[in-house]
C-alpha cells in the first residue's frame, strides 16, 4: 500500500467526526411543554432550550418550570467514547448533581436511565411523536419499589 493512502486511511479512522447524523440533533431548538404532575394530576408548564456547544459537541439543556413550578436544572448530553453509549448530567437545587446513561434512540425513545439499588431509581423518557413534538416522562423508584410516572410534559418545538 503506498505511504500516502496508508497515512489518509489513518486519519479517516481517527477522525472524531461522526459517520452518521447526529443522533441529539433532533432535541436542538426551544421546547414549550404542559403536563401534570402524578398522581395529583396538577398542572405543569415548562420551557426547554437545548442548544450544541461549538466546542465540545456536547448538547447543553436548559430547563425551566413555569411558576408556580420550581423546579430549573442545566443538563449536559454527550456520547461517552470510552464506556460507549450516551451520558448526561443534571443539576438542579433539588437534587444536586446526577449522572445518567442512555443507550440512545431505541426507536422513537430516548430515555435516561440513573441506577440506584440494582435497578433504575430515576429515568427520563423523551418520546419522539412527531418532527416538532415529544413527550417526556419523568419515573420514579422510591425506596426500591419499581418505577412509577412522576410527571408527563407534551411538548412542541418553536
Amino acid at each position: 500500500m503506498p505511504t500516502s493512502l496508508l497515512i489518509a486511511s489513518l486519519l479517516a479512522a481517527a477522525s472524531t467526526e461522526p459517520s452518521t447524523p447526529n443522533p441529539l440533533a433532533y432535541f436542538e431548538g426551544a421546547w414549550t411543554c404542559d403536563g401534570h404532575f402524578e398522581p395529583s394530576k396538577k398542572p405543569l408548564a415548562s420551557a426547554m432550550v437545548f442548544s450544541r456547544d461549538p466546542d465540545t459537541g456536547a448538547l447543553l439543556k436548559q430547563h425551566r418550570d413555569a411558576a408556580p413550578g420550581t423546579y430549573k436544572a442545566a443538563e449536559t448530553w454527550s456520547f461517552a467514547r470510552v464506556a460507549g453509549g450516551f451520558r448526561a448530567t443534571i443539576a438542579d437545587g433539588f437534587s444536586g448533581l446526577r449522572w445518567y446513561a442512555s443507550p440512545g434512540w431505541e426507536g422513537d425513545r430516548w430515555t435516561w436511565s440513573r441506577q440506584g439499588a440494582g435497578e433504575p431509581g430515576e429515568q427520563f423518557v423523551y418520546i419522539r411523536t412527531g418532527p416538532t413534538t415529544m413527550t417526556v416522562d419523568w419515573m420514579i423508584s422510591r425506596a426500591g419499589a419499581p418505577l412509577v410516572l412522576g410527571d408527563t410534559l407534551a411538548c412542541m418545538k418553536a
